[in-house]
């Protein structure tokens, strides 16, 4: 872990093709890259329902949360206020 966090989420932003701020997609992507670069306990799943596919965001700790929720921040920018729950549409597990 060389490079700071605000760096990996520049670097991560970057390297996706078209990256939507205000698309929620655009930002799990950005969330799931953190989670496989910082080696987090936290995971995704994705799971198929009635309404179509839902991904479920199940978060370790709540370091790995707040982590998580200051990647997200810097990926739309400190002046807007986005939240893990709003990205996931409040699929969101706590295990801890």
């Amino acid at each position: 872990m060389s490079t700071s966090l605000n760096d990996f989420v520049q670097n991560t932003v970057k390297a996706i093709d078209h990256f939507d701020e205000n698309n929620m997609n655009c930002i799990k992507v950005v969330v799931r890259e953190a989670i496989n670069f910082y080696k987090l306990n936290s995971y995704e799943e994705v799971e198929e329902t009635n309404e179509g596919t839902r991904r479920f965001l199940y978060i370790h700790s709540m370091v790995e949360e707040n982590l998580l929720s200051k990647v997200v921040e810097l990926s739309v920018g400190i002046d807007r206020d986005l939240y893990l729950e709003e990205v996931y549409q409040s699929f969101v597990i706590r295990q801890y």
